[in-house]
């Protein structure tokens, strides 16, 4: 069990620091106007789908009803994005909160064994997560608008 705590949390120290070290790493294509409004690595709902004019307008959803397909499923996959970006900073905060039921056990073994459970429970939610992040960049970067 030591052993795969152990494992569990060089992949995710390992995961956490690649998105560190390289931050501009994405399989969606963004345009320039898109990372304006980033905040931390969540991009904005029109990600994407902006001209790259001076003001950074919104390009038109087109006259055919596969480039309006393509401009609606753009946007809720932007969305979707998002939300399980957010699932993954939720289940790094259980995985610290895990860790300190740990500290805090005192010795006593259903404290100790509770911080465990917590910890594997969310290292498995953020392997669903980040594959699930990657699942939807890949179809992201593949519509194309």
């Amino acid at each position: 069990m030591k052993k795969i705590i152990i494992a569990m949390s060089l992949m995710i120290i390992g995961s956490f620091g690649a998105s560190v070290t390289f931050p501009g790493i994405s399989f969606a294509e963004d345009d320039a106007c898109s990372n304006n409004g980033k905040i931390l690595t969540l991009k904005p709902w029109y990600s994407g789908l902006t001209n790259n004019d001076k003001n950074c307008s919104l390009k038109s959803p087109g006259a055919d009803t596969n480039s309006q397909a393509n401009y609606i499923w753009k946007i809720a996959l932007n969305i979707v994005d998002d939300l399980l970006q957010l699932i993954v900073y939720t289940t790094i905060g259980y995985i610290m909160y895990g860790g300190f039921l740990m500290m805090t056990s005192n010795g006593a073994p259903d404290k100790a064994a509770r911080g465990r459970k917590t910890i594997m429970s969310a290292a498995i939610g953020l392997v669903i997560a980040l594959a699930s992040v990657a699942l939807v960049n890949f179809i992201s970067s593949k519509i194309g608008v």
